[in-house]
C-alpha cells in the first residue's frame, strides 16, 4: 500500500464525522430493501397501487423495522407492505439510481447491489426487464455520482429449478454489462445443491459466487455454500463461530465474509452485538468486511456500521480502513478496475491526512 495509506492509517481518534469521511465499499446492499420510503410512496401513488399510509411519516412503521424487532418472521414482514410497488415498471431501476445518490452522502465508493429481477417480475414486465432497467439506472448514476457499483444477480432458493436455472441464464448473459457475480438467498433451511450445476456455469462463465449462509441455518449451510457451490464470498456466516474446523477452512481458502451487524440483531441471528462473532473472526485473520443488507429497511447507513463497530469493540481508524480495504480485495472486480479503486481508496484517504 502506498505511503499515503501507511500515514494515514497511524491517526488514531474516530469521531462520527470522520467515520463519514472514510472511504468505504458495501459488498452486501439489497436493492429491494434500499427503497427511500418517500420514494415508495410517490411509486404508489403514480402506479395506483395501495399502501398501508398515506403520509410518509405514517408509512415508516410499515416499511422500516422497529428498533427493537429482534426476529427473522418480523423483519422479512416489513417487505410484504410494500413489495407490490417494486412491480411497478421503472420502480427498481429509481430506487437503483437514489441508492447510488445515498452511497455518495455516505462516502461509500463502491456498492455491489443484489436483487433478483424475478421476485419483482410481472406479467407485463418480465425479468430481463427488471435487470435491463436497474443497468441503465446504476449506468447513469454511477457516472453522476462518481460512485462504481456491480450487480449480483440473485438465485432464490424457493423458486423452481426452471426459473433460477432462467436466472443463471440472464445473469451471464449481462457479465459483460454490469453483472459481476451471482447469489443464493432465501430460506436457508432449504438446501441450494440442486443448484449446484447453475453456479458451476456461472462460475465457468467467468461470475463468481456468494452465498447467503450461516445467518438463520447452522454451519452447514456455510459447508454447503463452500463444497457444493464454489462460493468465494459468504452473506452473513454468523454460525461460523460454531465450527472451528470449517472456520479454518474458510481461512485458507481466503473468502471474504459480508457481516451485517445491525441486521444481524434485527432478525435474532445474534441476541446482542457483543455477542457477534465479527470481532472474533477478524483477530483469527478471516476478511470481515461491513454491510448495510437492507439500509433503508434497517434504518441504517454504512457509516452507522462502522461506528456501531467502533463503539462496540474499540476499532480505531486504522482497523477501519483495513476493512475498507478488505472489502476492496474481497469485490467481483477485474484487475482494471480494482486497481481503479484502490486509487480512488486512497485519494480519499489522502484528504483525511
Amino acid at each position: 500500500m502506498s505511503e499515503v495509506f501507511s500515514r494515514v492509517m497511524h491517526m488514531e481518534s474516530v469521531s462520527k464525522t470522520v467515520i463519514r469521511s472514510l472511504p468505504k465499499v458495501d459488498l452486501h446492499c439489497h436493492l429491494d430493501g434500499a427503497a427511500r420510503p418517500e420514494t415508495l410512496l410517490e411509486i404508489a401513488q403514480q402506479a395506483e397501487v395501495p399502501l398501508p399510509a398515506d403520509s410518509v411519516e405514517e408509512l415508516l412503521p410499515f416499511v422500516q423495522v422497529s428498533p427493537s424487532c429482534r426476529s427473522l418472521e418480523d423483519f422479512l414482514k416489513t417487505f410484504d407492505s410494500f413489495y407490490p410497488v417494486l412491480q411497478s415498471p421503472g420502480a427498481m431501476g429509481r430506487i437503483a439510481g437514489e441508492l447510488l445518490e445515498d452511497a455518495r452522502q455516505d462516502g461509500v465508493l463502491h456498492v455491489e447491489v443484489r436483487f433478483c429481477p424475478a421476485l419483482q417480475a410481472s406479467e407485463r414486465w418480465s425479468s430481463q426487464d427488471v435487470l435491463a432497467e436497474v443497468l441503465s439506472a446504476l449506468d447513469a448514476g454511477g457516472k453522476q455520482t462518481g460512485v462504481s457499483w456491480g450487480v449480483v444477480l440473485c438465485l432464490y432458493r424457493i423458486l423452481p429449478a426452471e426459473v433460477n436455472e432462467a436466472l443463471a441464464d440472464l445473469a451471464l448473459a449481462h457479465a459483460d454489462r454490469g453483472v459481476v457475480g451471482v447469489d443464493l438467498a432465501g430460506p436457508e433451511g432449504i438446501s441450494g445443491a440442486a443448484l449446484a450445476s447453475a453456479f458451476r456455469r456461472c462460475r465457468e462463465g467467468g461470475l463468481p459466487a456468494t452465498v447467503h449462509a450461516g445467518e438463520a441455518a447452522g454451519p452447514e449451510s456455510i459447508a454447503e455454500a463452500v463444497d457444493l457451490l464454489g462460493a468465494s464470498r459468504l452473506g452473513h456466516a454468523v454460525t461460523l463461530a460454531e465450527d472451528e474446523e470449517l472456520q479454518s477452512r474458510v481461512l485458507d481458502a481466503g473468502l471474504t465474509l459480508e457481516c451485517c451487524l445491525t441486521s444481524n440483531l434485527q432478525t435474532g441471528a445474534v441476541a446482542e452485538i457483543s455477542l457477534h462473532p465479527f470481532e472474533m473472526l477478524e483477530k483469527k485473520g478471516h476478511r470481515v468486511t461491513l454491510n448495510t443488507d437492507d439500509p433503508a429497511v434497517s434504518g441504517i447507513s454504512l457509516s452507522g456500521e462502522y461506528e456501531l463497530a467502533s463503539k462496540t469493540w474499540g476499532y480505531d481508524r486504522e482497523q477501519l480502513l483495513k476493512m475498507t480495504m478488505g472489502a476492496v480485495e474481497g469485490a467481483f472486480l477485474g484487475g482494471d478496475a480494482r486497481a481503479d479503486l484502490i486509487q480512488r481508496v486512497e485519494t480519499a484517504m489522502a484528504s483525511l491526512d
